[in-house]
């Protein structure tokens, strides 16, 4: 046992070499081939296999209990022994190496590392072999286990059963799995019946029965989720809408020669923006068809010659699938040389049915750049000048390439690891009732607007509390609420860099920004300025209305995308550059209106406006501001989110509020320091009262003078614990006192001068009142004590002695 341990963490990899250019788009073929005692060669049956695209794995199992694992990055494999036959597999999301495996004779589910083949944890509970695993894509912890007679929903940050669900003969489960959100579970039945669960709380929310299809066996989802495929062994393929939940079309598969289907998949492909076109389909007959939707043709055709297809498997980027033979051989094909071959061919064939004359030119196919080409080129333009060049040119990014551009240029991390701790942490307590103070009608739009702001204060407690941010933050979950990683990442790099000195004062105005548009509009156009100081209108209505709601409420959705476009491609000072810009480009509308209520009003609302006028002048701001007032003289330059398993943190915290804090340390220091010296002077001068009186007295007097030792001590005592009693009382108070009279000092520094000034006369007046007093108790008791004897004096002379004693000690103490 120990000896497999050890030849366990020590696996020995080998090299693996793919075909760069395939002819028929096979890059790799997996065969396990194995030699008897008898000398005979003996073929291995490989049963399933799952893709892993953030690290450029694959998994194959075999019958023999055979684990591979081939690294696509690394071009390495290496072999697993002893795993037992496997029913399915299934990487972890945002976990390394770590892999899920179906056993074919225990019914459980494993957890087993790729790299030195130990298991880590079994969970145990299915009564028939596993074959299908999916994980939730909104909660990284949530997995899916199914057999044909029963469904699992664990939880694992306990390994506990959440939902189960049992089936009956006759309606066993066919398919099930989360769709592409996770915001719904989906189920196909024996019975021709699709069924379709609420994650969150389980409950059934559609049942599908279609008419047309009978012996339903496979369904399939877009990457966005927007659209699901339904097919079975008759020939009929419904595509079916999940935003309407209805039918989109219906397509009868015998025109194609494919008289049943065995499975479908969807097949992605770069920037098509999740919703896919081409869907993969294994027919009755072990072949292949890619099926392009939009055209309604099949564009290519995969049948080997050794075997036929028993079933194949799709990466989730769409970048590679496989083919499991009949045979138990593996083909891996590249995605985008199949698809490649499929377009040169349908070319060939345009080219055979047009006929040549002599005006027309043959073009040679060598001249028309491949996909791969093509995706090549646009990744290598993808840094910020050439896109900028590209948006002065157009004016505005593709809408379809827009969230693969504003990755780029805000070069998010996609630190899956770490925006998974973050959304761990649930909804935070202050935006548990978000949709009490907005009007959102879109459950979805509220969920990501939910999960966003959470986040966002999970990673800073300051977005907690920041009234403002809702609003700030709903316009980009609108757009990019496909991809909630690259929302948070998106949206949080946008705080670090272009709300710079936003949280200075907060939760007060942000003076410096304030200050820097009125300079900004102060220097190219003074008229407006002088206008709205008639109309009494400050910088926090023309100015911080606009930032606070991103541009949101005074334009359109299309000027809003343009706008931003502009905004992530330029510095971070181009954004207050756009807001006076507004200001001056809807110079005439704001002149005629005089009123307070009217200039609030006009900034929350949409006006028409000349959107190119409206970034020429944001430009011009941008290049003719002087560099004494130009914002980037005070900003940071542009700061990327880093990469790694946590973000970094956001350190534009309020200033006031830190000094506020320091403030109240201090005055508890001298507050503890005041009460120390106090209480050392008391002790230290009653100890010597004592001492003095028990060396100068002599025998007679000590009886005299014991009364009123035993009176003076119960004063002095009395004394004492009534000073200790005010001092506690007034502790407290006095804290508080200095918390306020510090913001006041903040807020109101002329007010609060004069009152101190008037307080400070009235308490001079009483203490006089007080000084005269005492002084004519102090004649009276002159007057009752006329008789004083000779040991009297010496007791005064004494009580001048401690008094010097003390005042030389309380000037050693401080």
């Amino acid at each position: 046992m120990e000896q497999e341990k050890r030849d366990q963490e020590s696996v020995e990899k080998f090299d693996i070499k793919l075909k760069s250019r395939p002819r028929d788009g096979v890059i790799l073929q997996l065969h396990h081939t194995v030699r008897g005692s008898n000398g005979e060669s003996r073929r291995i049956r490989f049963s399933v296999g799952t893709f892993d695209d953030n690290q450029d794995k694959l998994a194959c199992s075999d019958n023999a209990g055979n684990l591979f694992i081939l690294d696509f990055s690394d071009l390495k494999f290496w072999k697993l022994i002893g795993i037992g036959q496997c029913t399915a597999l299934h990487f972890v999301p945002n976990k390394l190496d770590t892999l899920v495996i179906a056993n074919a004779k225990r019914f459980d589910v494993s957890f087993l590392d790729t790299e030195n083949g130990q298991v880590s944890l079994s969970l145990p509970g299915h009564t028939a072999p596993i074959k299908h695993i999916s994980f939730s894509n909104n909660k990284i912890n949530n997995l899916l286990t199914a057999s044909p007679v029963e469904a699992i929903l664990w939880e694992l940050t306990n390994y506990t059963k959440y939902f189960t669900l049992n089936t009956y003969l006759g309606a066993q489960i066919q398919q099930i799995m989360f769709m592409p959100g996770g915001d719904y579970l989906v189920a196909c039945f024996q019975n021709d019946t699709v069924q379709i669960w609420k994650h969150e709380s389980m409950k059934s929310v559609k049942q599908i029965i279609p008419s047309e299809l009978k012996h339903m066996r496979s369904i399939a989802f877009t990457m966005n989720g927007r659209a699901m495929a339904m097919a079975g062994l008759t020939p009929m393929l419904i595509l079916f809408s999940m935003d309407t939940w209805k039918a989109l079309k219906s397509i009868d598969m015998s025109k194609y020669n494919i008289s049943g289907i065995q499975q479908i998949a969807f097949i992605p492909q770069v920037f098509d923006g999740g919703a896919n076109k081409i869907l993969a389909i294994l027919s009755s007959d072990c072949t292949l068809y890619l099926f392009d939707l939009e055209s309604v043709s099949v564009i290519h055709t995969i049948s080997p010659e050794s075997s036929g297809i028993r079933r194949f498997v799709v990466s989730p980027s769409g970048k590679y699938f496989l083919c499991i033979l009949q045979l138990g051989e593996v083909n891996i094909y590249n995605s985008a040389h199949v698809l490649d071959m499929a377009q040169s061919a349908i070319g060939d064939s345009v080219k055979d049915e047009v006929p040549s004359t002599s005006t027309q030119k043959p073009v040679p196919h060598n001249l028309s750049p491949s996909k791969v080409e093509v995706e090549q080129k646009m990744r290598s333009c993808m840094d910020s000048a050439r896109l900028r060049r590209i948006l002065m040119q157009y004016g505005e990014y593709p809408d379809k390439f827009r969230s693969v551009i504003w990755r780029s240029l805000l070069n998010t991390p996609q630190n899956k690891i770490a925006y998974a701790a973050l959304v761990d942490k649930g909804i935070h307590p202050t935006y548990r009732g978000i949709e009490k103070q907005f009007t959102i009608h879109s459950s979805v739009t509220l969920k990501n607007l939910k999960r966003l702001l959470s986040c966002l204060a999970h990673w800073c407690p300051l977005f907690g509390v920041m009234k403002f941010l809702p609003g700030f933050v709903f316009p980009f979950v609108k757009v990019l609420q496909k991809d909630p990683l690259l929302l948070f990442e998106c949206v949080a790099t946008i705080l670090l860099n272009y709300c710079q000195l936003w949280f200075e004062y907060a939760p007060f105005p942000p003076i410096s920004i304030l200050a820097m548009a009125e300079n900004i509009l102060a220097e190219h156009d003074q008229q407006l300025l002088n206008h709205f100081c008639e109309a009494g209108i400050t910088s926090q209505t023309y100015a911080l209305k606009i930032l606070e709601t991103a541009f949101s409420e005074v334009l359109t959705c299309t000027e809003w995308l343009i706008l931003w476009d502009h905004i992530l491609s330029n510095e971070p000072a181009f954004i207050l550059m756009a807001v006076v810009s507004y200001n001056i480009v809807q110079k005439n509308a704001l002149k005629r209106l005089t009123t307070h209520e009217q200039l609030d009003n006009f900034f929350h609302m949409q006006n028409p406006i000349d959107k190119k006028l409206f970034l020429k002048k944001a430009y011009v701001l941008l290049n003719d501001t002087c560099e004494d007032i130009h914002p980037r003289r005070f900003f940071n330059s542009f700061v990327s989110l880093e990469k790694g398993d946590c973000y970094q943190q956001f350190t534009g915290y309020p200033k006031a509020t830190i000094c506020l804090k320091l403030a109240k340390k201090e005055r508890k220091k001298e507050n503890k320091s005041d009460k120390y010296t106090l209480r050392d002077l008391t002790r230290k001068s009653q100890e010597k009262i004592i001492n003095e009186r028990e060396k100068n007295e002599d025998s007679d007097s000590k009886a005299m003078q014991s009364d009123n030792d035993t009176s003076e001590e119960f004063i002095t005592e009395k004394y004492e614990k009534k000073s200790r009693r005010k001092s506690k009382e007034s502790s407290p108070n006095r804290r508080g006192l200095c918390t306020k009279e510090f913001l006041d000092n903040v807020m109101y520094p002329a007010s609060v001068t004069m009152e101190r000034s008037k307080q400070h006369g009235d308490s001079r007046s009483s203490k006089k009142d007080k000084d005269s007093n005492i002084g004519k108790r102090s004649s009276k008791s002159k007057n009752k004590k006329k008789t004083t004897d000779r040991k009297n004096d010496t007791l005064e002379k004494e009580v001048e002695k401690l008094i010097r004693t003390c005042t030389n000690s309380d000037v050693t103490d401080t």
